[in-house]
Parts: C-alpha cells; structure tokens; sequence
C-alpha cells in the first residue's frame, strides 16, 4: 500500500471497481438461501450496498483523520456585554456618539499594515480553592484568622473572608468568580484622626456645634513609608507569595503625602496585561490595603488575526473593545489614591467621607456640605406648655382651608425644537501597537486575546480593539439606543 497517497485519493482508490474473486462453488450455489447484508450509515438503510468492505474500512479510517473538513469550529466563549469593564460597551459606538452629538469617522492611514497574522489567546484559570487563595494571601499579609464564607455570599458569586466584615480590623475577602480577586484593608493603618467642635451660628441666630475630624499630616520627613526601592522590594515578595512571580525592576512605585503606592502587571509573552497586583502603606509603614488575584494562564490556541487597517472598522462597534494593559492606559493610581483617602474617612469614623480636591484629589474631608440648621424651639401655648413651632398646626389650632386648584386650563402643545446636527470628526489613524486585551465572557470568566491599540495623538490617548478574526469569540448582540428626545417648550 502507498501510503504517501492523499487520503482522498485512497478512497477514490478503494472505491474503484476491483476484480472479483474466485468464489468456493459450494458458496455460489447456496447464496440464493442467504440474506442480503444490510449496511448502515447515518441512519439510513442500504441494502444491497455496492461499495466493498476494503472501502467501508477506508471511509472510516479518512474520517477519522481528517472529521468533517465543512464543520464551522464553535466559538471559543462568549463575551459579555462592556466586556472590556471601561471602553466597552455594548452599545453602537455610532449611537453613543449621536447622544454626546459627535460623530467620529476613523480612517486607516498609511502608517498601517494591510496584513493580518496569528495570535494566541489565553484563559485565566482559577487555581486551587477559595479557602486556599485566601488563606495563602492571609499568611503573606500577616492577618491572622481563619477563613468562611461572607454572610452575603451567593451561589453566583461566592464570597470568603479572613477577618472582620464590619471594617472595624484589618480583613481579607476573596471573591471566587472571575480572576479569584482578592482584597485587603487595614482601618487602622493610619494615624488616629484628631477631632475638635466648631462652633457656628447660623442666619437666624441660633448657635450650636459639630465635631470636625481630621486625619494629621505626616511630613516626609517623619514618614515610615518605604523607600521606593524598599517598596519594590517588599512588593515583589508580596506578590510572589500571592501568585505573581515579577522582578522589582517591573514594580511600578508611586509616592505622596498620603500613601506609597505599588503595583505590578501580569505579564505574558512579554506584554503587560491588564490584571493587576498591588499594595499601598500608610506613612506609618504599615499595609493600609493591596489586591491581587488567584489565576493561572492557560493557553487555549493560535487563531487568524485581522489586519491593524481593517480592524479600524471596529472603533464604529463597541462590542470589540478590550482593556489594555498599563502601557496604553492610565488612571489606576489615582483611583487607588482616591480609594485611600475615603478609606482613611471611614476609619475616622465617617462612612461617607469625601476627597476634597485640594490639588491633588487625596485629602481626606470630613466636614459637612453645610452647617446644621437645627429647628427652632416651639412656642409656648396659651397654657405655658409646648406648643407647636410656628407654622405648625397644634392642639385645637384651626387653619384656613387649602384654597381649591384651578381647573386644568388645555393647553396647545408647543412645537418641539429641533434636534442639533452631530458635528463629524475625521480622525485618521497611522500607528498601531499588537497586544493582549483582556476580556470577559459571560460566565464572568477573564481572558487575554490579540489585539490592537491606535494611537490618537490629538486625543492624547490609545483606543484599543480586539483583532480576531469573526468566528473565534462570540459577540453580545448590538444593542442601539435611540436619541435623546426633543425637549418641549415651557
């Protein structure tokens, strides 16, 4: 047998007429007595088939080889909606731009390629168990205490804890959905808020006085927070412990009155993604909070990728987006600021703290929108008692009878003014970086895919989009919204 032969040429060959066979005699004369043999194949009986057994023993040996070369491969996951948790959106990027009424039309310029190529896309599995992942956080945070389940866990989104969940002590929650992402707050990593009463007199006079708590300013200087080479040092053993192997020199630092911040990207095929690890002290040297997750990278395939000129065509379409990794975004470390403030208001005892904007968007505040504006004493009545405070009805007061609304008088509706033109922006685009996004399916599990960040210079930042070819992820449906609707004249 030649077996260099192409499969479908040997099954040409097997199904080719053959010469018969010399039959035993006694054979021929009994087969009138026997039944014909029944063959069948998918579902179907044949009787009386022509091909021999040499090519039903062919069939089966090429399909087994080469399956079924028409079948289109299912999708690899299905996305969710604003999978990119920021860019994406669900909605028609043409129709979101209708209701900020500009219009963007994206031109592939010169500077992009018209080729496409190959990309690996990669699953991040949950490893171990929850109680293991936040034990083992646990111990590299040096918390104490052993893990259950939070009282508002759910079969969707189960939920584990080390600690306290009121906040009152330092805790670890874990959440067993998604990247395994975990969570740890110290209340009490920050100096002892200093509180003191203002006295204030309002615009009718009355006096009174509210406590006005504020957490004291540290001067560098007697700061305990960790050098920058000390954080990156502290931070790479932190994360290493919590499942991310990184060189210190990859740690980016960050360092103010108020925190020193530092974080570290997970890393594959020598991107930078967009998961994240991190870790912020207070000036008393001690972890005011970090985060990290519980994943493994798994590689699930090489698959056709579009070129960077035709996936322009996807900044019309939000289902495409893709969060990028920290080389072509930014804003963490200002949100992890924020985040800091307010946790350092609540552990002066305010919930609702705010972050005053006082250049930098990181002092804590505590003091009221507004002055208290306490009730006036009630009058006293006829008999020296309390009465009622003015305005009130009290015991036996009588009060003018409402007066009766005036019939509703028709009215001719006004017509409604126009809708405005969206103005049309033509933005074209020459520089295109290849990179992994990271995405999520709708079982709200995270992957990295190929994708593509543009440049807008004129804009100042990246936009960025999946490359895949269409077939590899299943898109949620295109949702549109309509314009907002004609206002009516008063």
């Amino acid at each position: 047998m030649d077996h260099d032969l192409d499969p479908l040429d040997r099954l040409r060959k097997a199904a080719a007429p053959q010469p018969a066979p010399e039959l035993d005699a006694a054979l021929v004369t009994g087969a009138p007595d026997r039944r014909a043999p029944r063959l069948i194949r998918r579902g179907h009986l044949v009787r009386g088939a022509s091909l021999g057994v040499t090519a039903l023993a062919a069939v089966s040996a090429t399909a087994l080889v080469i399956g079924n070369p028409f079948a289109t491969p299912a999708p690899l996951f299905a996305a969710a909606a604003g999978a990119s948790g920021g860019e994406a959106s669900a909605l028609s990027a043409s129709d979101a731009r209708i209701a900020a009424w500009v219009d963007y039309e994206y031109h592939a310029g010169s500077g992009l390629s018209t080729a496409g190529g190959r990309g690996t896309v990669y699953e991040l599995r949950r490893v171990g168990s929850p109680e293991d992942a936040a034990a083992a956080a646990a111990r590299a945070l040096g918390l104490a205490g052993s893990v259950s389940e939070s009282s508002y866990s759910s079969a969707d989104y189960p939920t584990y804890i080390v600690g306290p969940e009121d906040g009152s002590a330092p805790a670890l929650s874990l959440s067993w959905s998604g990247s395994g992402d975990w969570w740890y707050n110290d209340p009490s990593a920050y100096p002892e808020p200093v509180c003191q009463d203002v006295e204030y007199t309002n615009e009718d006079g009355m006096t009174g006085s509210y406590p006005d708590c504020q957490v004291p300013d540290i001067p560098a200087s007697e700061s305990k927070a960790p050098s920058e080479s000390e954080a990156r040092d502290l931070a790479a053993a932190l994360f290493a412990a919590t499942g991310l192997d990184v060189a210190p020199e990859d740690i980016r630092v960050t360092a103010d009155a108020n925190q020193t911040y530092a974080n570290a990207s997970l890393t594959v095929d020598g991107v930078a993604t967009a998961l994240e690890w991190s870790v912020g002290w207070s000036p008393l040297g001690r972890i005011a909070w970090a985060s990290g997750h519980a994943v493994e990278v798994v590689a699930r395939g090489d698959f056709d990728t579009v070129s960077p000129a035709s996936a322009i065509d996807r900044l019309e379409d939000g289902r495409w987006f893709g969060a990028p990794g920290p080389d072509y975004s930014g804003g963490a470390v200002l949100y992890a600021a924020d985040s800091l403030a307010r946790d350092a208001g609540v552990a002066a005892g305010d919930p609702d703290a705010s972050v005053s904007s006082d250049g930098d968007g990181t002092t804590p505040s505590t003091e009221p929108d507004a002055e208290p504006q306490p009730k006036p004493d009630p009058a006293p009545d006829a008999d020296g008692g309390a009465g009622s405070a003015p305005g009130d009805p009290g015991d036996g007061a009588t009060t003018e009878p409402a007066p009766e609304p005036a019939p509703d008088e028709p009215t001719v509706p006004a017509e409604p003014e126009p809708l405005p033109t969206p103005e049309t922006v033509s933005v074209t685009l020459e520089h295109a970086e290849a990179t992994l996004l990271l995405l999520w399916d709708v079982d709200g599990n995270a992957w990295l895919v190929p994708g593509y960040a543009y440049e807008q210079p004129e804009q100042g930042f990246w936009t960025a989009v999946v490359s895949l070819v269409e077939g590899v992820i299943e898109l949620p449906d295109l949702v549109s919204i309509e314009p907002l609707p004609a206002r009516e004249a008063q």
